[in-house]
């Protein structure tokens, strides 16, 4: 009973730095994605053979146009905006780009979610599930959703000490 945003992904290779940052959010409301992340000004691009690798993200729900475009479509939509935002690129600085897309990527919390979290046991003896939409009150992050892993796994064990 979990309503998802879906997400899209667009990850450029390239030549060139866009900038010097890790991390943009984009408040523009005209520009197509939330955040440009230059994943190689975090780790050494020297790992990624001198190559400069950015993902553009946005969180978008699953019947919006951006969201039904091909890989290229996406990539000559991205084009012009991110030459706005960055004027000294060019598209010959691409070595290769990817789309991933993600249907249930960011679950939407609205009044009395908490009464729509399933548990993480399941009817099936052993079995358990646990996912972002699980870590409320708290928002997504790898923190809170190792700190449930961990959780469910001492669940897992308790259950198998006690045989």
């Amino acid at each position: 009973s979990v309503e998802y945003l879906a997400n899209v992904c667009l990850v450029l290779e390239l030549s060139h730095s866009l900038s010097n940052f890790y991390w943009i959010n984009v408040n523009d409301a005209d520009f197509p994605f939330v955040g440009i992340i230059e994943h190689t000004n975090f780790q050494s691009r020297h790992k990624y053979n001198n190559r400069h690798i950015v993902y553009l993200s946005k969180y978008l729900r699953q019947n919006d146009k951006l969201y039904s475009m091909t890989e290229e479509e996406i990539l000559k939509f991205s084009l012009p905006y991110i030459k706005r935002m960055f004027p000294s690129f060019e598209d010959s600085w691409i070595y290769n780009y990817r789309v991933h897309k993600a249907r249930y990527a960011q679950p939407i919390v609205g009044c009395n979610y908490s009464s729509h979290i399933c548990s993480s046991q399941t009817p099936i003896e052993g079995l358990y599930l646990t996912t972002m939409a699980q870590i409320y009150p708290e928002d997504r992050g790898t923190n809170y959703a190792i700190g449930k892993g961990r959780k469910i796994g001492k669940q897992i064990t308790d259950v198998f000490a006690k045989r």
